[in-house]
C-alpha cells in the first residue's frame, strides 16, 4: 500500500508592517520661497505704480495765446495754458499754468510767438520804462488794418501852423529838386509826427462813426497823446519791422501839409 509522503510545512514570512504616517505641515512665513515671491510682487506693483504716475505726469503751462512783440506789456488775454509733459530740468525754465495771472503787466523783452512757452528770460527786468493807456480819436478811414501789439506812429495835422521845410528828402524827393512838385497852399497847415513807435493796445468803434484807438505810450508822451486826440485831424501808420527788429529813422517829424 502506496504512503503519501507529507508535503513540507513552508514557513510564511509575516507582512510587512505599515509605514508611518505623514502629516502635512504648515508653511511658515519665515520659509525664503515665500519671502521671495511676496517681494517680487511688492517689486511690481510698485514698478508698474511709478511707470502709470510717470506716463500721465502732465502739467499746465503758460504759453501766448498769439504772436506778441519784444516791449510788449501784457494784459488779461495775451497768455493761456496748456498741458505738457516736461522733464525736470527743463521744467525750471517756464512758468506754470498757477503763476498765469502774475505775468500781466510784465514787459517782454523778446518777441514771442503764438503757442511759445514763456520763460523768465522772455521778460524785462524792473527798470523797464513806466507807460500809459491812452485812447485817440481818429477818422474813420485814417488808419490801418491794426492787431494788438502793433506798433504805429501817429502823425496831427494843424490848420495854419507853418512847418519849416528843409531839403527836398523832407518833402518826399530824393533829389532835391522841387520844381516838379506841388507847392503847398499858404496857411494849409503842417503835417506833424507826434508819437513814434508806440503800441497798438485795442480798437473801439463810436457812435459818431470816427475809431477810439488805445495806445501804450511812455509816460513822458501821455501829454502828446491826449494832445493829439483833441486836434483837428489824426493819421496814424503803421509800423513794419526789419530783420533786426528795427523801424528805421523817424524821418521828418514835421512838413507842410496840403489841405484837409
Amino acid at each position: 500500500m502506496t504512503e503519501l509522503a507529507a508535503a513540507p510545512v513552508r514557513s510564511e514570512a509575516p507582512p510587512p508592517g505599515s509605514p508611518p504616517a505623514r502629516r502635512l505641515t504648515r508653511r511658515r512665513w519665515r520659509d525664503s520661497r515665500l519671502l521671495v515671491g511676496v517681494l517680487l510682487v511688492l517689486v511690481s506693483v510698485v514698478v508698474g505704480a511709478r511707470l502709470f504716475a510717470s506716463a500721465d505726469a502732465t502739467r499746465q503751462w503758460v504759453v501766448a495765446k498769439g504772436s506778441l512783440p519784444a516791449g510788449h506789456v501784457i494784459v488779461a488775454g495775451d497768455l493761456t495754458t496748456v498741458s505738457a509733459r516736461l522733464d525736470a530740468r527743463t521744467s525750471g525754465r517756464y512758468y506754470p499754468g498757477g503763476r498765469l495771472r502774475d505775468l500781466t503787466g510784465a514787459t517782454l523783452a523778446r518777441p514771442v510767438d503764438a503757442g511759445e512757452l514763456v520763460s523768465g528770460a522772455d521778460f524785462a527786468g524792473r527798470n523797464t520804462q513806466s507807460t500809459r493807456l491812452v485812447p485817440v480819436i481818429v477818422k474813420a478811414g485814417r488808419l490801418p488794418a491794426l492787431e494788438p501789439g502793433d506798433h504805429v506812429d501817429v502823425y496831427v495835422f494843424s490848420a495854419g501852423s507853418a512847418a519849416a521845410t528843409g531839403s527836398g528828402d523832407q518833402t518826399g524827393d530824393q533829389t532835391g529838386d522841387r520844381t516838379n512838385q506841388p507847392a503847398p497852399a499858404v496857411g494849409a497847415g503842417a503835417e506833424s509826427l507826434v508819437l513814434h513807435d508806440v503800441e497798438f493796445v485795442g480798437l473801439e468803434k463810436l457812435a459818431s462813426g470816427d475809431r477810439s484807438l488805445t495806445l501804450r505810450v511812455p509816460i513822458d508822451n501821455a501829454i502828446q497823446a491826449v494832445a493829439a486826440s483833441q486836434s483837428e485831424r489824426v493819421d496814424v501808420v503803421k509800423l513794419e519791422r526789419d530783420s533786426r527788429g528795427g523801424v528805421g529813422s523817424t524821418g521828418p517829424t514835421s512838413v507842410a501839409g496840403y489841405g484837409r
